[in-house]
């Protein structure tokens, strides 16, 4: 007897093969676009919460000097300059006036290098401070002390980046020991070497520091207690403003990175695309008007 060994093929057709390839290329399309499109909303969102912490970080710095501000309308070194400095991008906003600064070390720092010797100094300082917005610059060379960032981006043409030049704008803070506000005011318009003394020799701090990074707007205007009126500058020596207006407009970093120039950078009343817009009045308080005997 002879017996024959059946055997089943089994498998998948080419039909079958190509059906099965394309349900997984669809769903798996799917899926990526539904996950893309939650990621793209995530950084978003992210974006947008860094890009208020940002503006809140420059409002609170400048809350606080205005807050604690020490005024004297019969001295000069301890009134107010404010002026709009006009530029190729619009007219720019300086503000500079005496306040009061905490000079108390940094604890991390007093940690990691150990005790010091020297005194601990106090907890705060009588110091003329300086708002105003620049080019941005590395902050290697702020650091290394070699040149204050121009308020006008055309005095930085020795720089080898010329697109760094119309990157991006920062808010600046300067600190100094020197109370004489055409002096600080000069060293920042001239965009020289860090002074280390002031106009009469004397030894002098002069930090500056950047806030924040992709500023497009920073607005002040003061509020005049005669006619009630803003002013978009103050130049009145003998009498101090009730209350400044400070308006901070930054975009988010992913749009510092596309944006090669920032024509809008100090008009008021424009706001870029997709920038966070912030503001708050402050008010003089009553106390920091002095008279001298």
């Amino acid at each position: 007897m002879r017996y024959v060994n059946v055997r089943s093929h089994c498998g998948l057709t080419l039909v079958e093969l190509l059906t099965s390839v394309t349900i997984i290329i669809i769903m798996g399309g799917s899926t990526y676009a539904v996950f893309n499109t939650a990621m793209n909303a995530y950084n978003r969102t992210q974006a947008k919460l860094i890009q208020g912490q940002r503006c809140r970080v420059a409002l609170d710095h400048i809350v606080t000097d205005l807050s604690q501000i020490q005024t004297d309308t019969s001295d000069e070194m301890l009134t107010i300059f404010s002026q709009d400095i006009p530029t190729s991008s619009g007219d720019r906003d300086i503000v500079s006036f005496v306040t009061l600064v905490r000079t108390d070390p940094e604890v991390f720092a007093v940690q990691i290098e150990g005790p010091r010797p020297v005194p601990i100094p106090p907890l705060s300082d009588v110091r003329r401070v300086a708002y105003y917005i620049g080019p941005k610059i590395p902050y290697e060379e702020i650091a290394s002390g070699s040149v204050p960032p121009p308020i006008n981006e055309s005095q930085v043409s020795n720089s080898s980046n010329v697109q760094q030049q119309e990157e991006s704008l920062s808010l600046y803070r300067v600190v100094s020991t020197a109370l004489n506000p055409e002096f600080i005011v000069a060293t920042i318009m001239d965009s020289g070497i860090k002074p280390t003394v002031d106009e009469n020799g004397m030894p002098i701090d002069f930090t500056v520091k950047p806030l924040v990074d992709g500023i497009i707007n920073f607005d002040l205007n003061y509020v005049d207690a005669e006619s009630g009126t803003m002013l978009e500058s103050w130049e009145q020596a003998e009498v101090i403003p009730v209350g400044v207006q400070v308006l901070v407009s930054i975009v988010d970093e992913n749009r510092q990175n596309r944006t090669s120039n920032q024509p809008a950078a100090q008009t008021p009343g424009i706001i870029g695309q997709g920038a966070l817009t912030q503001s708050t009045m402050v008010y003089i308080p009553a106390g920091a008007i002095e008279t001298t005997q």
